[in-house]
């Protein structure tokens, strides 16, 4: 298995605001604009709102304070709801933003406003095949809508369509100049375009100009290139050759199987094996080996890293290099890792039955800035795939239910998956995961339920040795979701060819027990999964409970991301985080484990009903046992902590139980974390750390009824158009009478 730190992320290198000054000035006059007729008229002017200065001044968490401010003045104001969508996604709250759009898709689901924010939503969700959908809807909509054009240009930059991409920044830019995030994205991608194209024009139609002028011109356009696609070459190559074969050298970390390969690369002191690495960029070493070869940090580098002159991989020579360095020993003896976008300039094949990396030319291009992916001959059987910095992503269909982004990664010895997509499929009953320890010190979990992958053209089915996996690395600097990691386990059964100019990947198979898969069923969008049998509660069970409970008997769990009674159905199963342990006779519930309840009912007033959610807690990973029926019962609710408290000085006494501290006795099966720490007390008279049956806290518009939906299930109700409850509510729950053996 790889170390998690192995992949550096390089930022690309900021080009100077003086870059090409002096060409500029000789040839700006001549330069060639990728202008249209427009038609649509520029957005009017209209005075900034403070919450508009802030979000243009990138102060992010003012800006969503203001737009949440003036929400609450305005609450049908669907510019000031996109604005806050937008706020959400630039702070990384994308649950948030998730749940602020289903808001506004329940009160007005037509506007193309809250289409190119739902729109955003899903392509930060890593779902881009359903945000351009929606953008189309949002143009019928409104033809005219700015957003609309540079939502569809990210997502068209990630599918290698980088004239497209300009076409619509352009379009964008005619619309809304004003809008930051246009002119950020115009400024950065199309402006430098039309710089280059500027540049090209007048070295073609000066033909007397100096060779020093004409270098730094050239020099200038070359600056500008990798602002026009996705790269992330983090080494110069000084392609002598059209093609080479470099040997994989097979590494086995049990003396058996084959977990990685390695290929040989020459330093300037040492020769080392570097591990391959698809999700990797560049070259990344260990501290040790940056000293033996008298490595050090380049002026202007970011932190981490050091400068190489030279390498030589074979018959390659690269140059200029910037190499990741890491300060801990990685596992297995490896001496660093190679990513395979530093062959980004070559088509690159991975053959593990051969154990070669073979590298050949890729199809010529027509001269000139990037364009769009264009079909050729050569590159028959080839697929897109999604390519963001050094990742290269896969749509993957798993147990033929749900769609998912996944990164291509060699260097990780097991394919991952996120808990919430995991979560999101699976039918297990028992344990969800198996501890496994690992070399490196730190157990790694294994969920005990088998997969079915399928992607491109082939079927996996039964993968049974997948790892959980925390994504927030990935995601932060690919800018969307992943669902996981293709790794070596899977990967070594394919020869994979790779052309990361063009966003293209084929996948190959001779292993008998890889299927072909159906190319109906791999474009088809999610959908959800089974619904489990409902749980039921005894009769008996149903007495209404008035009395306040203290808060050390309680289980305390979170929401993780949105519910909303508008887009839930009954017999959904839903999970939550419990915050706090707990042991019950025939259950402990440790904390982090998994409580389950389902939908019995839900509605919103688009049912001409009053919005209810009616909720049965009926399942919990109890510890020995795995996934267990058992009876809980919620009574109560609190707000997500930042506002809870912010609304600290505005609870009233008789609640707020004179300010005492909610705590534990530190035993671990306590209250010590609950509530986050809040000190509330949850009851309507004057003894601290209790809980009164159906307390909410800080929830204006929301009531909560213990017992009085169906079955005895906790009924939760909203004065607002569906009962929406935001990631980081906290349930109150306890346990009535005996776990089910």
């Amino acid at each position: 298995m790889s170390s998690t730190n192995r992949a550096l992320h390089f930022p690309r290198k900021l080009i100077s605001s003086s870059r090409g000054q002096l060409i500029i000035l000789l040839f700006f006059m001549t330069a060639s604009a990728i202008c249209g007729a427009a038609t649509c008229p520029s957005a009017p002017a209209h005075t900034a709102t403070p919450a508009d200065t802030a979000y243009g001044d990138s102060d992010y968490a003012k800006a969503e304070q203001l737009y949440t401010q003036a929400l609450t003045q305005e609450p049908k104001n669907g510019a000031l709801a996109a604005g806050l969508v937008h706020t959400l996604l630039h702070e990384g709250k994308v649950a948030d933003a998730a749940g602020r759009v289903q808001t506004m898709l329940a009160a007005d689901p037509q506007s193309a406003l809250t289409l190119s924010a739902e729109a955003e939503v899903q392509l930060r969700e890593g779902a881009p095949w359903l945000a351009m959908k929606t953008l189309d809807a949002a143009e019928a909509a409104d033809p005219c809508n700015a957003r609309v054009h540079l939502l569809r240009s990210r997502a068209l930059r990630i599918d290698s369509m980088y004239a497209s991409e300009r076409a619509e920044l352009q379009k964008a830019y005619e619309m809304d100049p004003a809008d930051p995030d246009i002119l950020n994205a115009w400024t950065s991608v199309v402006s430098p375009a039309h710089e280059i194209e500027g540049i090209q024009d007048s070295l073609t139609a000066m033909k007397d100009i100096d060779a020093d002028t004409r270098q730094k011109a050239e020099a200038s356009m070359k600056s500008m290139l990798p602002l026009l696609s996705e790269n992330s070459q983090t080494c110069k190559i000084l392609p002598a050759t059209e093609s080479a074969t470099l040997t994989l050298l097979p590494s086995k970390q049990d003396g058996k199987n084959i977990d990685g390969f390695r290929i040989e690369a020459q330093l300037p002191k040492t020769s080392v094996k570097l591990q391959v690495d698809t999700a990797a960029s560049g070259v990344f070493i260990t501290r040790a080996l940056a000293d033996a070869n008298g490595l050090q940090p380049g002026a202007g580098d970011p932190p981490g890293t050091v400068h190489l002159d030279s390498l030589r991989i074979g018959p390659l020579d690269f140059s200029n290099c910037l190499v990741g360095v890491s300060d801990t020993p990685f596992i297995d003896n490896i001496d660093g890792f190679i990513g395979t976008d530093i062959f980004a300039s070559y088509l690159v094949k991975i053959d593990p039955r051969a154990q070669k990396l073979t590298l050949g030319p890729l199809p010529a291009l027509p001269v000139g800035i990037p364009g769009d992916r264009l079909a050729r001959p050569e590159l028959a059987g080839f697929i897109p795939v999604y390519h963001r910095r050094q990742y290269l992503l896969v749509p993957v269909t798993l147990n033929n239910k749900s769609r998912q982004l996944f990164v291509l990664d060699t260097g990780m010895r097991f394919s991952t998956m996120t808990p919430e997509t995991a979560h999101a499929i699976s039918n297990m009953k028992m344990n969800f995961t198996n501890t496994m320890q690992t070399a490196a010190g730190p157990a790694a979990h294994m969920y005990r339920d088998s997969f079915d992958f399928q992607f491109a053209n082939l079927a996996l089915p039964h993968q049974n040795h997948i790892l959980e996996f925390d994504p927030s690395a990935i995601n932060h600097n690919a800018g969307f979701q992943v669902g996981g990691l293709l790794g070596f386990d899977m990967l070594h059964q394919l020869t994979i060819q790779l052309d990361y100019r063009d966003g293209l990947a084929k996948f190959e198979s001779t292993n008998g027990e890889i299927a072909p898969g159906s190319p109906t069923e791999f474009e088809r969008a999610a959908v959800q999964a089974p619904i489990p049998l409902q749980s039921q509660l005894s009769d008996s069970s149903c007495s209404a409970d008035s009395s306040d409970h203290p808060i050390d008997t309680t289980v305390e769990a979170m929401i993780q991301g949105t519910l909303d009674s508008a887009h839930l159905k009954p017999g959904k199963e839903v999970w939550f985080k419990a915050l706090n342990g707990y042991t019950y006779p025939g259950c402990t519930l440790n904390r982090g484990s998994i409580v389950y309840a389902h939908v019995i009912a839900a509605t919103s007033d688009k049912n001409q009903a009053a919005p209810e959610l009616a909720l049965a807690f009926d399942h919990g990973d109890c510890q020995g046992h795995g996934k267990k029926e058992i009876s809980l019962r919620l009574i109560g609710m609190v707000a997500p902590p930042d506002q809870s408290r912010r609304m600290h000085s505005e609870i009233p006494v008789e609640v707020a139980g004179g300010a005492q501290q909610i705590g534990g006795s530190g035993n671990g099966n306590d209250a010590t974390s609950a509530l986050n720490g809040l000190d509330e007390n949850l009851t309507a008279s004057s003894v601290p750390h209790t809980v009164h049956p159906g307390i909410v806290v800080n929830m204006p518009a929301v009531k909560l009824e213990p017992e009085g939906g169906p079955g005895c299930s906790a009924k939760i109700m909203s004065t607002n158009h569906s009962v929406t409850l935001g990631a980081g509510t906290e349930l109150i729950l306890m346990f009535y009478g005996p776990a089910p053996k």
